[in-house]
């Protein structure tokens, strides 16, 4: 088995039987231009041997690249989660054997066995896979989180896995949703856990080969806490029997029967153009830069004005009265905690507007002007081309999160035993859950965004 690593998390696994190709992601920049390949990287998709297989991970489009896919021969076996989106898309592009798939359920031929596996991520459907022939056996985390069942079911149908690609990066998105700039101790002990729970004969550091560019650049100091020499250096210090490798774009690894050989630059499919993972270092203490709305597109301030006055006053203001009469249960939750929520939209000329809808009380009342950021506790600002890209399904959160700042201060105070307890409350974000689950089309809005991708193709 050869095994060729084409960047970030695409990969090319060359087996007895098949080839197999999993998440394609060919061009740079990706995810709505948001970021490119880390290491820096050059991808040669006319040199892919004829692939036999193609497996898609999940929907998220560092992964689901509708662009790369364009470029792929049709008749080849596809492999994806259960996942509608997913299907819908590949059948639009053509493609003609689509077989989806549940985790922890096998895959085999005479020669070759897929076995996807859980992910105990409820948010996405999406799998990780074990390759396995007679060479020997590859496990790709890719993005899922691991259980101790998981590991235990696939160590016990294996036996040794001779490589993995191993979850490690623990990417600070939590960032989005409120600044936060603490090292992920849990998760990153988690990661390694799962290593040494798998003991595989050699672990990569894999699925995490990306950053963020351009307008969004300033985000790699927050986002990327877990380098891949700080994951390998803290793997060999806990089990130096299992053996840490870094792997770059355009490196192979060939598995020959208890055997796993690193192949640097061997591939003539993708090629390291530059190591520029210093790009990524993790330094909190950087500014976080002002708010402002680049407009990419050239709208006019008063265009923007009037679809994102007619948004909040209209759309989400109506939302929130009928979920009031009607008894929705995040409209219950918001009034009970007499939440304070205020939107703030930020303009081209560093104008904006303030809305602050008042659950003290009932019912809900909106807040506009000078004082409506007075007394808010949740706040959610946003640059107002970004959210008429978000409205109109142009753009994915994906790209939008960067151009978005939301905090809360919200907590609940109580006195038990003479002590005070003050204890911070979580809820979902009004703006955020009218977009992605109440605004008219929001049904069909990733289908939208699907179609407006392949349209552009």
């Amino acid at each position: 088995m050869k095994i060729t690593l084409v960047g970030h998390a695409s990969i090319l696994v060359e087996m007895n039987g098949a080839t197999c190709l999993m998440d394609p992601v060919f061009g740079d920049p990706f995810e709505d231009g948001a970021v490119v390949t880390c290491p820096k990287r050059k991808v040669y998709p006319e040199r892919l041997p004829p692939v036999d297989v193609l497996i898609i991970s999940h929907r998220h489009p560092d992964h689901f690249d509708l662009s790369s896919l364009s470029m792929l021969q049709r008749d080849c076996i596809t492999i994806c989660p259960a996942d509608p989106l997913i299907v819908y898309a590949l059948e639009k592009l053509g493609f003609r054997d689509i077989q989806p798939v549940h985790a922890m359920g096998e895959i085999r031929s005479d020669t070759m066995e897929l076995f996807p596996t859980q992910s105990e991520v409820t948010s996405v459907r999406e799998f990780g896979m074990v390759f396995h022939d007679s060479s020997g056996t590859f496990w790709n985390q890719v993005d899922t989180e691991l259980s101790a069942a998981t590991i235990e079911a696939v160590v016990q149908r294996f036996g040794q896995i001779d490589l993995l690609f191993a979850m490690y990066a623990s990417q600070n998105f939590d960032f989005f949703e409120n600044r936060t700039t603490a090292f992920p101790y849990e998760i990153h002990a988690a990661n390694l856990a799962n290593v040494v729970r798998i003991r595989p004969r050699v672990v990569v550091p894999g699925s995490a080969g990306f950053r963020f560019c351009d307008d969004q650049e300033w985000l790699n100091a927050f986002l990327f806490p877990i380098s891949r020499e700080r994951f390998a250096g803290d793997m060999r210090q806990l089990d130096p029997s299992i053996d840490v490798r870094i792997v770059n774009p355009g490196d192979m690894i060939e598995l020959q029967k208890e055997a796993v050989d690193l192949l640097p630059a061997a591939s003539k499919v993708a090629e390291m153009e530059m190591d520029d993972t210093a790009r990524i270092r993790f330094d909190p203490t950087r500014p976080i830069p002002p708010l402002v709305d680049l407009n990419p597109r050239g709208d006019s301030t008063v265009r923007l004005k009037e679809l994102t006055e007619e948004f909040v006053v209209k759309g989400l203001s109506g939302f929130i009265n009928d979920g009031y009469k009607s008894g929705h249960p995040l409209i219950t939750q918001y009034l009970e905690i007499q939440a304070q929520y205020a939107v703030e939209i930020v303009y081209p000329d560093d104008a904006a507007d303030c809305y602050r809808f008042d659950f003290g009380v009932n019912p809900p009342r909106l807040v506009t002007g000078a004082g409506a950021m007075e007394h808010a506790n949740i706040v959610h600002r946003i640059a107002a081309s970004a959210l008429v890209e978000w409205i109109e399904r142009r753009k994915s959160y994906f790209y939008v999160r960067a151009f978005s700042r939301r905090f809360s201060t919200l907590n609940r105070l109580r006195m038990e035993d003479g002590t005070v307890n003050l204890e911070p409350v979580l809820v979902p974000d009004l703006l955020m859950h009218y977009l992605l689950n109440e605004s008219e089309g929001s049904e069909f809005a990733a289908k939208h965004y699907v179609d407006l991708k392949l349209q552009a193709l």
